[in-house]
C-alpha cells in the first residue's frame, strides 16, 4: 500500500466532517419527527423516501471520500443530489399505498439500499482518487487502495458505534437496577439518539481515517488470509469442472439452488483473485505451478457463468420471471462481464494479462455502478418487467387462471404490479372471463397481503357463494351453511382464490368439506337440529399401502370419501387415508345427546 500519499486529515477537514455528521443526524431526526407527528410526508411516500435517500446517501458519500474541505472538487458530488432525490422519489412511488398505516409494507427498501449503496461506494472510489491526485483515475492501484480503506473504515466504524451503544445500554441498565430510569429514558429518546449517534459517527470516522497505518496493517492481515485461501477456492472450482463430465448436470438442477451456489463460488474467486493479484511487477504470489492453477480456475469461470445462466433460465422458463430471478439475472450478467473479460485476457495476453485486467476493472466498476443505479429508476424498473411478463404468460396460456398469482403482483411488485392488474382487468381478455375479473377486483380490494376482512358483501349470499368452487359441479352450498360460514368469519371470505367445497355422498356423519386455498386441512360441516354445525378438521394420514405414500401427500379427498368400519374417526378416499379431529363444541354436543338419550331410556 502506498504510504507516501497524504494519510491524515487537516484540522478544518476533520471539524467539517464532524459537523456534517451532526447535521445529518439532525436531518434524520427531523424526518423521524415528521413520521411521529404524521405530517404530510407520511401520506406521500415519494417525498419521504426521496428526502431520506438524500439525507442518508449524500452526507455518507462526503464522509467516506472527502480529502480536503477547501477543494473545489467537493462541489462535484452535489450533482448526485437530484439523482438521489429521483431514485428515492421512484422508490416512494413504487411503495405508495392508499392506507397510511401500511407504510413500510413493501420489501423494496432493503434491496434499494444495497444496490444504491454499492453504486455509491464505487463512485466514491473514483471521487476519492480524483480528489487526491487532481485527475481522473487511470490506474488500478489507487482504486484498490481506496476500496480497502473505505471497506475497513466502514467496518471499524460499525464496530465502534456498536461498542458505544453497548456501553450506553449497560449504563442505563446499571442505573435502572437501583431505581433510576432517567438514563434509560434519555437514551431511548430520538432527540438524543440521532444527534449523539451521528456526532459520535463523525468523531469516530475522523479518528479512524487519521490512523492510516492501522488500516494498512489490518489490510495486510486480510490479504495474508485471503492469499492462503485463494488456492483452496481455485481447487474447488477446478475439481468441480473436472468431475462434471462424469456426474452430468442433472444433479445440479435437482438442488434447485444451482445458480446461487455457482454465483457464490465465482464471486469469491473473483474477489480473492483481485485482492491477491494486484501487483504487475515481478513480485507475483505463489510458485509458478500454483499460480498457473489459480489462473486456470479463472480462465474456466465463464463455464460457471453459462451453467448458472442455464440453471436460472430453466427456472424462468418453468415458472416465469420473478423479482428475485430478475435480480439474479442482473447479478449473473455483471459477473459474466468479469469472468469473460478475465478469461479472454488471460488466454490472449498470458503472463502480461494483469495490467489489462486491472484497466478492465475500472470500466467494469463503472458498468456495475451504472447498472445498479439504472434498475432503480423508471427507465428499467424490474418490477414493471416482472408484472408485464406474468400478465403476458397468462394471456398466452402458459399460466392458467387458477395458477395465476394475483397476490404476488398485488403485494410483491408494488405499484407496477397493481397497475398491471388493473390494466388486465380492463382488457378484453379479462372481460371475456368473469372469474378472472372477479379475482382481480378482490385482490385490488385487499389492503395487505394477510388481509382477514371479508372482500365480499356478506349480506349477499349469492356473492358469498361465488367464493367457493363446488364439487360436484351440479351441487349447491345450502344457504344456512353459507350463513354459518359468515358468522364464523371464514377465511374463504377474505381470499382472492375460491375455496374448494366438496359434497360428500358416502358419509352420513357429515355432508360438506371446505378447503381454503393452499391448505391441506379440510373443515367438516354437518346438519344439526335443522341447522349446520362445524364438526371438526379432516387431515391427511397417509396411504393404505406404503408404495402410494407419495401419491397421497397433500392430496384432497374426492366425493367417494367414506368411513373405515370399526375405526375411530378414520376415512378413506381411494388409496388415501384421512383422520377427523372433532371440535370441542361438537364433542360436548355428542356427550349431551348421549346423556339425553340415556335419560329417555330410563324414563
Amino acid at each position: 500500500m502506498d504510504d507516501n500519499r497524504l494519510n491524515t486529515l487537516d484540522r478544518a477537514t476533520s471539524l467539517g466532517l464532524i459537523f456534517l455528521a451532526f447535521v445529518q443526524g439532525c436531518a434524520l431526526y427531523a424526518l423521524h419527527l415528521a413520521i411521529d407527528h404524521e405530517y404530510w410526508l407520511v401520506a406521500d411516500q415519494r417525498w419521504l423516501k426521496a428526502l431520506y435517500t438524500v439525507a442518508v446517501a449524500l452526507p455518507a458519500f462526503y464522509l467516506i471520500s472527502i480529502v480536503r474541505l477547501r477543494d473545489r472538487i467537493n462541489l462535484l458530488p452535489l450533482l448526485l443530489a437530484p439523482l438521489l432525490f429521483w431514485l428515492g422519489w421512484h422508490l416512494g412511488w413504487v411503495e405508495q399505498v392508499p392506507e397510511p398505516q401500511q407504510w413500510g409494507g413493501h420489501p423494496f427498501t432493503f434491496a434499494f439500499c444495497m444496490a444504491v449503496g454499492v453504486a455509491l461506494f464505487i463512485l466514491a472510489l473514483f471521487f476519492r482518487s480524483s480528489a487526491a491526485s487532481g485527475t481522473w483515475p487511470k490506474t488500478y492501484q489507487p482504486m484498490l487502495d481506496y476500496s480497502w480503506e473505505h471497506a475497513l473504515t466502514i467496518a471499524q466504524l460499525g464496530l465502534f458505534i456498536g461498542v458505544f451503544w453497548s456501553l450506553l445500554s449497560l449504563w442505563a441498565a446499571l442505573f435502572s437496577a437501583i431505581g433510576l430510569d432517567f438514563f434509560k429514558t434519555l437514551f431511548q429518546t430520538p432527540a438524543f439518539f440521532y444527534p449523539v449517534t451521528w456526532l459520535v459517527i463523525g468523531m469516530g470516522l475522523v479518528m479512524i481515517r487519521n490512523r492510516f497505518r492501522f488500516i494498512a496493517s489490518v489490510r495486510l492481515m486480510c490479504e495474508a488470509l485471503i492469499k492462503a485461501l485463494l488456492p483452496l477456492v481455485a481447487l474447488i472450482v477446478l475439481m468441480f469442472f473436472a468431475v462434471l463430465p462424469w456426474t452430468g448436470l442433472q444433479p445440479i438442477w435437482d438442488t434447485g439452488r444451482a445458480a446461487q451456489i455457482l454465483m457464490a463460488l465465482m464471486l469469491t474467486l473473483l474477489l480473492f483473485f483481485n485482492a491477491v493479484f494486484y501487483q504487475i511487477d515481478n513480485k507475483l504470489p505463489y510458485p509458478i505451478w500454483l499460480r498457473s492453477a489459480v489462473m486456470l480456475a479463472v480462465v474456466l469461470l465463464p463455464i460457471g457463468s453459462l451453467l448458472a445462466a442455464w440453471a436460472l433460465w430453466l427456472r424462468i422458463d418453468q415458472y416465469g420471471l420473478s423479482l428475485d430471478r430478475l435480480w439474479a439475472a442482473l447479478l449473473q450478467a455483471l459477473t459474466a462481464a468479469f469472468t469473460f473479460s478475465y478469461s479472454l485476457l488471460l488466454l490472449w495476453r498470458r503472463q502480461a494479462a494483469l495490467p489489462s485486467m486491472q484497466r478492465a476493472n475500472i470500466g467494469l466498476a463503472l458498468l456495475v455502478a451504472g447498472a445498479l443505479i439504472v434498475v432503480n429508476t423508471p427507465l428499467a424498473d424490474m418490477r414493471h418487467w416482472v408484472a408485464q411478463h406474468q400478465v403476458k404468460r397468462l394471456i398466452d396460456g402458459r399460466t392458467t387462471v387458477d395458477a395465476f398469482d394475483y397476490r404476488y403482483l398485488r403485494f410483491h411488485l408494488g405499484q407496477p404490479g397493481s397497475l398491471a392488474l388493473q390494466a388486465l382487468a380492463d382488457s378484453e381478455f379479462a372481460q371475456s372471463r368473469p372469474g378472472l375479473t372477479r379475482r382481480i377486483e378482490l385482490s385490488l380490494k385487499q389492503t395487505n397481503r394477510w388481509n382477514q376482512d371479508p372482500l365480499v358483501d356478506t349480506h349477499n349470499l349469492n356473492d358469498v357463494a361465488q367464493q367457493f368452487s363446488v364439487n360436484p359441479e351440479d351441487a349447491t352450498l345450502p344457504e344456512p351453511l353459507l350463513t354459518l360460514l359468515i358468522e364464523q368469519g371464514s377465511v374463504c371470505l377474505s381470499q382472492v382464490e375460491p375455496c374448494q367445497a366438496l359434497q360428500v355422498s358416502n358419509e352420513q356423519g357429515f355432508q360438506w368439506l371446505i378447503y381454503a386455498p393452499y391448505s391441506s386441512h379440510g373443515q367438516v360441516y354437518t346438519e344439526h337440529n335443522a341447522g349446520w354445525q362445524h364438526l371438526g378438521t379432516l387431515t391427511e394420514l397417509g396411504a393404505a399401502q406404503d408404495e402410494n405414500s407419495d401419491d397421497c401427500r397433500y392430496t384432497k379427498p374426492s366425493t367417494d370419501l367414506q368411513p373405515i368400519p370399526g375405526s375411530l374417526n378414520a376415512y378413506q378416499s381411494g388409496n388415501c387415508l384421512y383422520s377427523l379431529r372433532p371440535t370441542l363444541e361438537s364433542v360436548r354436543q355428542q356427550i349431551q345427546a348421549r346423556a339425553e338419550a340415556s335419560g329417555a331410556r330410563i324414563n
